[in-house]
């Protein structure tokens, strides 16, 4: 898959275009990372700050082909009132600092290259950007696979939701695993004009969205990598799940604790 995929890069791009988009630790001075993790036991996943020069395979492994993001249904989560695990990175200031920019007043952009290269197959979904509040998910594109997914070679669509999944619209109907992707995020007070480009099939589409103020609690920032939108009721580390539990799914809903979702980002600019 990753040989292809690096062959398929070349082919649409051309060597010197596959090669400026290779994404390094070292570019990740204004990211924080969350891991599925919880190394010190402290009841929540693990965070990272410093960047430059760190691994921890296979949820976080820089490649040739860019970085590879893994969270597993029966990860770490960030807190008690949430049922799911992430290898996310959120965006910092310059100084190092928790980015906190006005939603309604700034302007910000964010372009990603990125392939959705696996998922979990009993919920197949995992959200791949983010422009969150203090609280809410004012922005996000995701990946939803089919039923009865295989999780590697599933053709599923990528939405694009926002007001905390008040509106929404489909992206690409016929995403395939492993098909790299563009994605643009040009925010100015409040109106986001996201650009969504499929680079195999070449599908291109654009949306218009505001953000709704009466949605949105404190400030803003970004967030990249997989957030995966699928649990187990007992997770990995042999403890009950209960947010996961309380979503009354049908059992076939409910993913086994190993089961992931991973993403390779190329490229980040802001």
């Amino acid at each position: 898959m990753k040989r292809t995929l690096c062959c398929m890069l070349i082919a649409i791009c051309g060597p010197a275009a596959a090669q400026q988009a290779l994404l390094t630790t070292s570019e990740l001075r204004h990211w924080k990372l969350t891991l599925p993790l919880d190394a010190d036991g402290d009841g929540k996943a693990d965070e990272i700050s410093r960047l430059a020069g760190y691994r921890n395979p296979p949820w976080f492994t820089p490649t040739t082909e860019g970085i590879l993001f893994r969270a597993n249904a029966g990860g770490a989560r960030t807190s008690g009132s949430t049922a799911y695990a992430r290898a996310e990175l959120r965006e910092l200031d310059e100084s190092g600092r928790p980015a906190a920019w006005d939603c309604l007043g700034d302007t910000r952009n964010l372009k990603l290259e990125q392939v959705v290269l696996h998922t979990t197959t009993a919920k197949p979904e995992a959200t791949i950007g983010q422009i969150h509040d203090a609280k809410n998910d004012n922005l996000m594109f995701k990946y939803v696979g089919p039923a009865g997914a295989n999780g590697s070679t599933d053709t599923g669509r990528i939405e694009l939701l926002w007001n905390d999944a008040a509106q929404s619209e489909v992206l690409d109907a016929a995403y395939t695993l492993g098909q790299p992707m563009r994605v643009k995020l040009a925010v100015n007070k409040g109106a986001v004009q996201v650009t969504y480009r499929n680079l195999v099939s070449g599908l291109e589409k654009q949306v218009a969205a505001r953000l709704d103020p009466t949605s949105i609690v404190g400030a803003c920032f970004f967030k990249v990598g997989v957030y995966i939108q699928a649990c187990s009721k007992l997770d990995a580390y042999g403890k009950p799940n209960a947010v996961c539990e309380k979503k009354g799914w049908d059992a076939r809903r409910y993913d086994a604790p190993e089961a992931y979702a991973e993403v390779l980002i190329q490229r980040i600019e802001m």
